[in-house]
């Protein structure tokens, strides 16, 4: 098979300061078009309130956002392949930004956020995976797993820094100023990106044959296993940020704290869970260019499953302990992200490269939407029958070790062929 380390690379592929300068602005740009993703989730208990929402209608609205990206993301990972993804990024954080301010306008309950949240993920997939591509492409295979790792980490910090924005405005102003105020996140992303990005500065890689179709990717069954583990893992990963601050807020309430300061104190805790994930991704990915990448991806698979399989168990724990619990599975949920798509990447045909990614985002944040939506059909049941708290979170954690579990299953520990680069 082909290696992406054979593309020619879009600039010159050098061991220079420009290149991770190139890296940071990119990152920044991402970050900014990250703000909008947990604004949501950082007033989903008020809100919950506001709009008398269910926890299923809760977490379908949260999860619209994913159905949004997957709606799109096929379409725009597979034109990469043919247009400059430059041009893809730009569109997509505009259009973040348009979509960030119509749902502070527009939004008054269940069926309006549904479908404003629905037209925002559309913004994610004209920038994530574009932009992954351009980093994948950029960095020679003894680097990539860390710029991968760099540029995934935006993600993770990107939610945390949007939750935390978003509480933060929210206890001033109150929802609708603080979802404003996130929607600048991705306009600023179009500045910087214009000027990172620039025009003429990026060369075609391979293109695919004309005609070609899906069939180059599902033939592919090293690309396939990885794409399976890396669903199990983002079902794990959007079902835990979808629903960390209302499990906080809970185990406060449950204290005997009232609802508004619970749900500032839990935005607070679950920011924080997610920003110290970011630490892993370069970690890890610096680690699998030395060590590997298929055992390291399992191993970390299995102390994350152990650890959804403990967290919603122990929502009676002084907080103080149980938001340090949730600190570790904050580093150990995202560690493997940026190596699974770097061994997704290096998996590709070249000339394959967009569909490949498409494919791993379709079947990824299909996971991730349906984890949140399941996720709280589960709260809902348990409520039903009378089950307390701790059974009730318990079972649904439960839920999202049982399929991230899935991961070590199809991709084990040995390392095959040519995807392992050192």
């Amino acid at each position: 098979m082909a290696e992406l380390a054979s593309i020619p690379p879009r600039g010159p592929v050098t061991r220079s300061r420009a290149d991770f300068g190139w890296l940071a602005a990119l990152c920044l740009a991402e970050l900014g078009t990250m703000l909008v993703f947990s604004n949501f989730a950082a007033v989903l208990p008020l809100l919950q309130k506001e709009w008398r929402l269910s926890n299923t209608e809760a977490g379908l609205i949260f999860a619209a956002y994913q159905v949004g990206y997957i709606l799109a993301v096929a379409i725009l990972s597979t034109l990469t392949d043919w247009v400059e993804p430059r041009r893809i990024y730009l569109a997509g954080a505009l259009w973040a930004g348009l979509a960030g301010f119509a749902f502070p306008l527009w939004a008054q309950g269940a069926a309006s956020a549904l479908i404003l949240r629905t037209l925002g993920g559309i913004g994610l997939a004209g920038t994530y995976m574009p932009g992954m591509r351009l980093v994948a492409e950029r960095f020679e295979a003894s680097r990539r797993g860390f710029a991968m790792g760099c540029y995934i980490a935006t993600f993770t910090v990107g939610t945390s820094v949007s939750l935390l924005l978003t509480s933060w405005a929210n206890a001033r102003w109150g929802w609708r100023p603080a979802f404003a105020l996130t929607a600048l996140g991705p306009l600023l992303a179009v500045a910087i990106a214009s000027l990172t990005l620039g025009a003429g500065s990026l060369t075609r890689g391979a293109r695919p044959a004309p005609g070609a179709g899906l069939g180059q990717v599902l033939t592919n069954r090293p690309a396939l296993r990885l794409i399976a583990a890396y669903g199990a893992h983002t079902w794990e990963l959007m079902g835990m940020r979808g629903w960390i601050v209302p499990f906080f807020a809970a185990s406060l309430t449950a204290g005997g704290m009232g609802l508004a300061p619970a749900t500032q104190q839990a935005g607070l805790a679950g920011s924080a869970v997610l920003a110290i994930g970011a630490v892993s991704h370069p970690v890890a990915g610096l680690l699998s260019d030395r060590w590997g990448r298929r055992r390291l991806i399992s191993a970390i698979m299995l102390v994350s499953g152990a650890c959804s399989l403990t967290l919603g168990w122990a929502i009676g724990w002084p907080f103080g302990a149980l938001v340090t619990l949730a600190l570790f599975y904050g580093i150990m949920v995202t560690a493997e992200s940026a190596i699974l798509s770097t061994s997704i990447a290096e998996s590709a045909e070249p000339a394959y490269l967009g569909r490949t990614m498409a494919l791993q985002s379709t079947v990824g944040f299909s996971a991730g939407a349906l984890a949140p939506a399941v996720f709280g059909g589960v709260l809902d049941l348990a409520t039903k029958l009378g089950r307390p708290a701790a059974e009730t979170w318990g079972w649904a954690f439960t839920l999202l070790a049982a399929g991230v579990l899935v991961g070590p299953l199809v991709v084990g520990f040995k390392e095959r062929g040519s995807v392992i680069h050192r």
